[in-house]
């Protein structure tokens, strides 16, 4: 009774906040040429490992956006990618290296999304890549919410391994040489790490079934430009009957409304279903001005909002109960039920309710690395994400600044 507490307000925490609206890779779809737009010029990308250089946030323009959906890697690698990676026998499964200076009143959390392909969040034996690391900062004297991504290509030292290696990783390297749990509690170790944090807490989500979970509520509205609804138009009729985890099945689902007439620039509103929000937190845009991949994430970000929006603006104790119950099999945590309780209520008893029904703005967001503070490295074939010192600092100092509004050096 008490494990399926746990999982059910893990996924209110979790789920309600609708954070792992992010990537996921499904190994058997291929690559996709958009080889007729239909006179929408405009061309995009689906979530790969791809990156450019110096990226910024920014309004695709014509002619930027790349010819190909691109699938990443998958499953498929990763135990080829760990064969080589031995541990150097400092790895303590109760060692988190938490930063003990930090103000109590805040609490972080670090939530974790993971790339299984099964409906449940607690089959064992995969190993799995931490494909979306974002840290929660619930700040239990205001109820505010705050959320700082972490690059997955970022290449880092992982705590316990001599080599640098991308820090999504972690988890797959904890399960293997520490066990079941072993994968969060080295993601935690190394996020605590990198940036001089003291998370000791963590949410897992599967990203199986969170298109079906969109579609419960009754999918959502998203303003975006129509090169995206195009390209999630093609990618769809080429792909859609493969896609296992699409409750509704594409020959029922009418393509989204291409507005030819508008500018590459000019958004308009669009009703996602679940899938088609899936897809749209997939996009990368602007390869070609090298602003792909946080594109997506500032796309990802504004769903979010989004779809938090439309969950407060409806919540019920019916409603609320009908989300659990659908969607508790995709979230796995380490919180007590007592404190996942207090976290959610210190959440709701503070004025994001009001601000969402308002249209205000009720999440603060961050992310690492910041705009043209890092560089690229060909590993193997594959781009990383670089930081040297003076970057790796201004970026812990950009997350305590965010967090805390203050800086809270360890030593």
């Amino acid at each position: 009774m008490k494990h399926t507490l746990n999982q059910l307000l893990a996924a209110v925490l979790a789920l309600c906040l609708m954070i792992p609206m992010i990537v996921y890779a499904e190994d058997e779809e291929g690559e996709f040429s958009l080889s007729d737009l239909g006179g929408v010029t405009e061309e995009i990308m689906l979530d790969d490992d791809l990156w450019g250089e110096d990226e910024e946030e920014a309004t695709p323009q014509p002619g930027d956006w790349e010819n190909d959906f691109v699938i990443g890697d998958g499953l498929a690698a990763i135990e080829e990618n760990l064969d080589a990676l031995v541990n150097d026998g400092t790895l303590d499964p109760g060692e988190l290296n938490i930063n003990p200076n930090l103000p109590d009143h805040i609490i972080n959390i670090l939530l974790i999304g993971v790339d299984m392909h099964e409906n449940d969040i607690n089959a064992k034996g995969n190993l799995l890549h931490n494909d979306t690391n974002i840290i929660l900062s619930i700040n239990t004297q205001e109820g505010t919410v705050k959320l700082t991504s972490i690059a997955r290509d970022l290449y880092v030292n992982l705590p316990g391994y001599s080599s640098m290696q991308r820090i999504n990783l972690a988890y797959a390297l904890g399960t293997r040489d520490l066990g079941e749990n072993g994968g969060p509690l080295l993601t935690m170790r190394t996020v605590n790490t990198l940036f001089d944090l003291n998370i000791t807490q963590y949410v897992i989500i599967n990203f199986y079934g969170l298109a079906s979970i969109i579609e419960h509520i009754g999918g959502i509205d998203v303003d975006m430009v129509k090169g995206e609804a195009n390209a999630i138009n093609q990618y769809l009729k080429k792909n859609g009957s493969r896609m296992t985890y699409d409750t509704k099945g594409n020959a029922n689902r009418e393509p989204l409304e291409v507005r030819k007439e508008l500018s590459s620039e000019e958004k308009y509103t669009l009703h996602l279903d679940g899938i088609q929000a899936l897809m749209y937190a997939r996009l990368r845009t602007g390869m070609k001005n090298n602003t792909g991949d946080l594109a997506r994430t500032a796309r990802q970000r504004h769903l979010l909002e989004l779809l938090l929006k439309k969950v407060l603006n409806n919540v019920t104790v019916d409603s609320l109960t009908d989300l659990i119950t659908y969607s508790y099999p995709y979230a796995k945590t380490n919180i007590s039920a007592g404190t996942m309780l207090q976290l959610a209520v210190g959440v709701l008893q503070g004025d994001i309710i009001t601000r969402a029904k308002n249209g205000e703005e009720i999440i603060e967001n961050h992310r690492v690395p910041l705009d043209k503070g890092y560089s690229y490295k060909d590993v193997d074939g594959a781009s990383v994400i670089t930081l040297n010192d003076r970057q790796m600092n201004n970026c812990v100092e950009s997350i305590h600044y965010f967090i805390y509004d203050a800086y809270y050096p360890s030593n």
